[in-house]
């Protein structure tokens, strides 16, 4: 037998999957609306009375 014949076959190697672009904008987006939620909320709890 050839060594060729003992390999078993190799397998075809899976496609990298793209990418999705933008997707650090996303979480900047995500993370700048969070924070003037928080903003907000604090300022109306300063405004409350105590």
């Amino acid at each position: 037998m050839d060594k060729a014949d003992d390999k078993p076959p190799s397998q075809p190697k899976p496609k990298p999957k793209p990418r999705r672009k933008g997707r650090m904008a996303e979480a900047l987006r995500n993370i700048e609306e969070y924070a003037a939620d928080l903003r907000e909320l604090i300022s109306k709890l300063r405004r409350r009375p105590h």
